[in-house]
This record gives structure tokens, sequence and C-alpha cells, in this order.
């Protein structure tokens, strides 16, 4: 057996080479993210691989844990129709995943023979609590909506980068430090002069200086740097918290629902994720209330930053529509308006032409001061704006008469600009202070969101056995199997309801008067669902070694190291196919524990020689004790005169025809009871349902029986 944590990284891998290994790489982001999705079993976010389909996930993920556990999936199921039933039986239990996550993971469950007895009981052991929690939960819709949001977090690093913002040094030595580290985010200007600082500064939002004196000197008023000692040194997220922010904000949904889960899955009394507790929940929760999907402070996080975006959003719209009011108000001013000269302002025009404008602005300045002044006050009301930024209004319109007005764009360029700096100064504290939080938070982010991936895991199985009535088998010690009121999951998935069977081979409790026969024929009508039982009695076998819960109301069941499975055999075999029959059948002569289950072996070649090889391998059956085997066949009868040893055989029957021309079928098998195959019933159906030729024809053949 190979331990856990003897597979230290990707090499350790079968089938891994290096150009897979850094595909892995890529796409987890590092090699331990990878080696936790492999070893955990998540086939979902591998199949997300680019070039990686789901088979291959699947594969990797069985072909790992059966190195670790040290069995594999064929251990067990030995046949591939043996395969075929677990993989039916996979495909009902995945129709309840919520999470593709869970869905995919289910592939990662598999039967364990008798020796592996102490990994079905700890399967159990869980199973029993998923089914106490489906119970609990699945009739709770918004908790799987919640649920059914949460996906794999994306972990692959996606560096972030910061268009307004600039780092400023006048030192070469730290400028080569500083842009290792963070000239992938923002850009990184060395300066050597007061020119040159304002220079750089006044084309970004946030400036970032070193601890230099020259940073120190009198900067103009517009002009402000944040100035960071050892800033070649400090914490990434108080300089690039996008970075930060940007691994939660892309996964943003799935962490607000694995919150939302985790808070229901607590309020409905269930012990989970017990090393996170309910303050670091709330941390979280506060954390990533403050950010939008974008990585951007989420609206309603603080009010001025609200009102700043507010003005930018409006200014052109506020400003425009001040533009329109003072040209309507000048308008109608112009055209109310007359001319009144008194006889000084007549000399001075008659001594100067030019005395006509100044006297024309005296009469007209006191509507248009009025009027600018009123348009002013709209742009003030309709932006919220406070002091520092209705400044930028005084020079927004010209002070000459002029008409039509026109405001001036460079003062609402200058005011965008201001309005933009204080945002970004105020977000980026904001955005600091998330940032400072998700970086202690983020392993119990992750642990979060993996524990309730996981939940869904076992959700899926415990409402799967909630939905179909499933109840976990008893295990008990020798060769037997035994239920009652039993209903195969193949038909009941199909028509949602099935006649319940009772049936025991074997030593159990369920057995008939103490008969303790491991070797059976089962014989009956065709039709009768004799096919359906076997596959019933393979979907409780298999499921029971799983550690799952079985569709039976109550079920014992002896442990066994192996299940064979045999379909039914299309037509007479040739003789190269009948040779491999044969072949697949020597497997069940050895000494080991194996329940053997066989549909109509006997088309493999004619009666008589089919009746003698299938005595023989109920012989050799019969020696092992701890063999179990039930074969479906019409030849009972011939089966019988070839064997020398002990064979129970049981029957299922028709007993005529309802009304609706149905075989009328006691689906439970009878024991030690030769059932016939009652083709004669099926003769006078057709004969019942057709006239003219066709019925002379079935009625010749039913005077036959």
């Amino acid at each position: 057996m190979k331990h856990k944590d003897s597979i230290r990284s990707l090499n350790d891998i079968p089938g891994i080479g290096e150009k897979m290994a850094r595909r892995f790489i890529e796409h987890f982001g590092t090699e331990q993210n990878a080696l936790e999705a492999i070893l955990s079993g998540d086939v979902a976010t591998i199949s997300c691989m680019e070039g990686v389909g789901q088979r291959y996930a699947i594969s990797l993920v069985q072909e790992v844990s059966s190195r670790i556990e040290g069995v594999r999936v064929q251990d067990f199921l030995k046949t591939r129709e043996a395969m075929d039933i677990y993989e039916r039986l996979l495909d009902i239990i995945k129709l309840f995943a919520h999470t593709g996550y869970a869905r995919e993971k289910i592939h990662t469950f598999f039967p364990y023979p008798a020796s592996r007895r102490d990994r079905i009981e700890s399967i159990r052991s869980s199973v029993a609590q998923h089914i106490e929690h489906a119970d609990m939960l699945r009739g709770n819709e918004s908790f799987l909506c919640s649920l059914g949001c949460v996906k794999p977090l994306n972990l692959k690093l996606k560096p972030v980068r910061v268009r307004d913002r600039v780092i400023l040094t006048t030192d070469t030595k730290k400028l080569e430090k500083i842009k290792k580290r963070f000239g992938e985010y923002l850009d990184v200007h060395l300066v050597s002069s007061l020119t040159d600082i304002v220079d750089s500064a006044r084309g970004y939002s946030h400036v970032i200086a070193a601890d230099d004196e020259l940073f120190s000197c009198e900067l103009p008023e517009d002009v402000e740097i944040e100035v960071i000692a050892e800033l070649e040194t400090c914490e990434d997220w108080k300089i690039v918290p996008e970075n930060e922010i940007s691994q939660v904000s892309r996964n943003l949904r799935i962490i607000e629902s694995s919150l939302q889960v985790t808070r229901m899955i607590r309020i409905a009394g269930m012990t989970f994720l017990q090393e996170v507790d309910d303050a670091i929940l709330d941390k979280l929760e506060k954390a990533v209330c403050m950010i939008d999907e974008n990585g951007d402070v989420r609206t309603g996080t603080d009010p001025e930053i609200d009102r700043l975006a507010m003005i930018l959003e409006g200014i052109d719209t506020a400003v425009a529509n001040a533009n329109a009011y003072a040209d309507q108000e000048l308008g109608n001013a112009l055209r109310e308006s007359q001319l009144v000269l008194s006889g000084q302002d007549m000399l001075r025009m008659m001594h100067d032409s030019s005395e006509l404008k100044s006297v024309l602005e005296n009469q007209l300045r006191h509507n248009y001061v009025s009027v600018i002044e009123k348009a002013r006050k709209n742009i003030c009301t309709a932006l919220s704006l406070q002091k520092k930024e209705i400044l930028f209004l005084d020079a927004l319109f010209p002070q000459s008469i002029s008409h039509p007005v026109e405001a001036d764009r460079t003062q609402v360029t200058a005011m965008k600009q201001y309005v933009k700096e204080k945002i970004e100064k105020r977000k980026i504290e904001h955005k600091r202070h998330v940032a400072r939080s998700l970086v202690d938070l983020r392993e119990s982010t992750r642990k979060m969101v993996k524990e309730v991936l996981d939940f869904d895991v076992g959700f899926t199985i415990g409402c799967f056995a909630s939905e179909y009535g499933l109840s976990l088998p008893r295990l008990i010690e020798g060769t037997g199997i035994g239920f009652k009121d039993a209903e195969n999951l193949f038909l009941r998935s199909r028509h949602g309801t099935v006649v319940p069977i009772d049936y025991a081979v074997g030593a159990t409790s369920f057995s008939p008067g103490g008969d303790k026969s491991r070797i059976v024929l089962l014989s009956g009508v065709n039709s009768g669902g004799k096919t359906s039982l076997l596959e019933l009695l393979a979907q409780c076998i298999i499921l029971t070694h799983m550690g799952f819960p079985v569709p039976a109301v109550d079920m014992e069941i002896g442990l066994t190291e192996g299940f064979y499975y045999f379909a039914k055999s299309k037509g007479t075999l040739d003789a190269g196919a009948f040779e491999t029959t044969l072949i697949d059948f020597s497997v069940v002569a050895d000494g080991s524990g194996k329940i053997v289950l066989v549909d109509e072996l006997e088309s493999i070649t004619e009666p008589g020689a089919s009746a003698r090889i299938i005595s023989g391998i109920l012989e050799m059956l019969a020696e092992n004790e701890k063999s179990l085997a039930i074969f479906v066949s019409h030849l009972s009868g011939l089966i019988m005169e070839n064997t020398q040893t002990d064979v129970r055989v049981d029957g299922i029957e028709a007993s005529g025809l309802d009304c609706d021309l149905n075989l009328i079928v006691d689906r439970t098998p009878r024991y030690n009871y030769v059932a016939r195959s009652t083709p004669e019933l099926i003769v006078e159906r057709l004969l019942r349902r057709t006239n003219g030729n066709e019925q002379v024809f079935y009625e010749r053949l039913k005077s036959k029986f």
C-alpha cells in the first residue's frame, strides 16, 4: 500500500510526465494546488483543464486512490457486466448532485472486497449521517439554490494591472527591487527633481513614493503623494490590494453561496467546519460584502464614494442642462429688455463708438449674473456638491456676457480629475482594509468552499437514499444474502413504482426454514422478472460493498471478496466465443470468497451440452464454502440430472393473463419449486390480440400445448 504522504509531487504520480505536470501547474496556479485536487478526488476541476476530459480525470483519480488504498475497483467487480451495473448505479446517484464537483466525485466511490471491511464500515458510518442531513435539508429550496452555486475556487493566478497608480523613487537601487516586486502590477518611475515628481504625479490618481528626502519637499496643492517607508519590502496588499481582492472577486458568487450554505447547515444543528468559527465567518462575510465581482468597492459600502461616483456619472448632463437653462433665460431676457440711455451715455457714445458695448453690458449684467448664478446652483443641487467641488464652478461660465453661453470644458475635465482622485483615495483605503482581511482569511475561505463541496458529495448520497427509501443492510458473518421488500432501482427510476420482492440465498435470517443453500437455480416464466431479480441482487451486493444503503426495507449480507455477474448471451456462440466464455468462467474455480450471478448461460451451445457445462460449474462453486451462486436457467431439469451436488431450484411462475392481457406473475420466487416457462400464456396473449390468418396461426400453436 502506498501512503498518501509518499506522493509529494506530480512526478510521483504515474502517467503524469513533465508536459502534463506543467499543464496542471498552469491550470491550478501551483503544484500544491494541483496535488490537492488529485488527492482529494476533485474530478470536476481536473476535467476543466484544456485537453483533459472527464474519462482521464476519473481514471487518474481512481488510479491514485487505488495506489494509496491498495485496492482497485477491478479487485471486486470481476466482470464487465458487473462494472456496467456499478456504472448504471452511479448514473442514478449523480442525478441527486447539486454541484458539478459532487457529480464527478461520485465516480471515486467504488465497492471494496471483504478484506477491506474497515473501509466499508467507515463509509457506512458517514452515509448514516448523510441520510440524516438529507432528511433535514433536501426540502429547503433556499439551501439547494445556494448549494447549486458552489464550484471549486478558480485559483489560477491572474495579475492585476492598475493603470491609475504609480510608484516613484529617486534611488536606482530601490528602483530595481521595486520593479521586480511590483512592476508587473503598476508603473514604477525614477525621478530626480521636484519637476519630475510633479510631472509624474499629475498623470495618476494615486502616487506612492519611497521614503526619500526629495518627497518631503513642499509640493503644489494639487499634488498629493503617499510616502511609505521600506516600500520595497512592505506587504503586497498595501501596494496592490487589487491582487488579493481579485482572487476573491472572481470567486465572489462561490464564496457568498458557500457562506450561506455553511450558515444554514449550522442553523440546522449539524456539526460542520469546526476549524472555522462564527467570528471568522462574520469577518469574511463583512469583507466580501465590500467588493463586487469586478474587484471594485461595492456600491452602498461608502456613501461618500457613492456620492462622488454620482457626480462623475452626472456631471456632463448637469452642466449641459445648466447651459441650456442659461441660454434660454438669457434669450428671454434679451427679448424683453429695453435700452434706456442717459444724456451722459449718449454724449460718451457720440465721442467714442466703442462705448456702446460697455453701455450694453452694464444694462444686461444684472440679468446675466443672476442667470449664471442660478445655473451654478442647479448643478450644485443636481450633484450634491460640497464646498471644494463648488469652487470648480466659479470659472465654469465666462465672466463677460456672451450668448449663447458655453461652459468651459477644461473646468469640467479638471473637476472630473479631482473627483476621480478623491474616489481613488477613499477606495484604496477600503481595498487595503479588505485585502488585509482576505490575506488572513485565505486558508479559511478555501477550507470552507472545499468543505461545502465535499458536503454535497455526502448530501448527494443522502438525497439518493432518502428519495428511494434506502436503508443500510446488516452485515453478517458467513455466506448469504437476504432481503425484504426490495425494489430494482433501474426499474424504479424508469417507472416510479415496482413490485417489492422478498428473497434469500445462503445463511441469513430471511432463508426459508433455515435453508442455507448457497447454490441456486432460478427457473420461471419469460418476462417474469428473473433478470430483474438478478439485477436487484447485483445492485444490493455492489452498494453494500461501497458502504452505501440498499433498495430494501431490510437486508442481511455476508461480505465477499469478489463479484461476478454474467449477463444473458445473445444467441448461440461460435467456437471462438464459446471458448472465451468458458475461459471467463474458469476464474470462479479458485478458493476465494465470491458471489456469482449468471443469466441464461444455456444459450452458449445446444441445451444438452449447456446443462452439463452449467452443472459442472455449479459443482465447482458448491465445493467452495465461501461461494454463493444464482443461475437463471430454463434447463433446471436437465441440469439437476447432470449435477452431483445439492442445488436448490426456485421458481417464478405466471398464473394467467389479466384483463389487459398482461401476465399475472408473483415476482417473489417460490423456494424449492421448479417453475415452468409457460410459453402457452404468451401464445394465448398473441391469439387474443389478433384476428384472421394470424389468429389461425396462433390457434394452431396453442393446440400443441
